[in-house]
């Protein structure tokens, strides 16, 4: 069956929307898996498209015809609704909250540089803490899982680099 509708027979006669129902089940169940619509929603999209037939049944001139086409846009606009319902919109100033500005590339260049001319003299261990805590701007929970340490022992280890570089200068 091709899904352009030219397989639908014609119907010689009156024939009630039960009995259309009926012939066309199949039909109306290759168009659910063409969309892909989950049997739960399929259900309410049929029921949707029956109450328009039903009150429209004297006025349809092709009833198969017009039942396979609305129940075909009934499922592109379920699929519309969807992706727009996962679409948001967000306001600029709640984006903006959600992430502080970062500086410009050339005075991060230079913080960079000053940290490791700063740090040159320590110990390796004050040096790396102090690198990710300021150079990458990590939190210390981060931190410590990246250098095994436990996360009070990371605030004690800063705190002692930071008095350390402070009596440096």
């Amino acid at each position: 069956m091709s899904p352009t509708g030219s397989d639908l027979a014609p119907v010689s006669g009156p024939e009630t929307l039960e009995e259309l129902l009926r012939r066309l089940r199949p039909r109306i169940q290759q168009i659910f898996a063409i969309y892909h619509v989950p049997p739960s929603d399929a259900e309410d999209l049929l029921q949707d498209v029956l109450v328009v037939a039903l009150r429209k049944w004297d006025s349809i001139l092709v009833k198969d015809g017009w039942l396979v086409g609305t129940l075909r846009n009934k499922c592109l606009r379920y699929w519309r609704r969807r992706q727009e319902d996962r679409l948001q919109p967000m306001d600029l100033p709640a984006l903006e909250s959600l992430c502080a500005p970062l500086p410009p590339l050339q005075e991060r260049a230079e913080r960079m540089l000053d940290l490791a001319t700063l740090t040159a003299d320590l110990c390796r261990r004050h040096r790396e803490i102090l690198w990710l805590r300021y150079g990458l701007g990590l939190s210390s929970s981060e931190i410590a899982a990246r250098t095994g340490y436990r996360g009070s022992s990371i605030r004690k280890l800063s705190c002692r680099s930071v008095s350390r570089l402070q009596k440096k200068i």
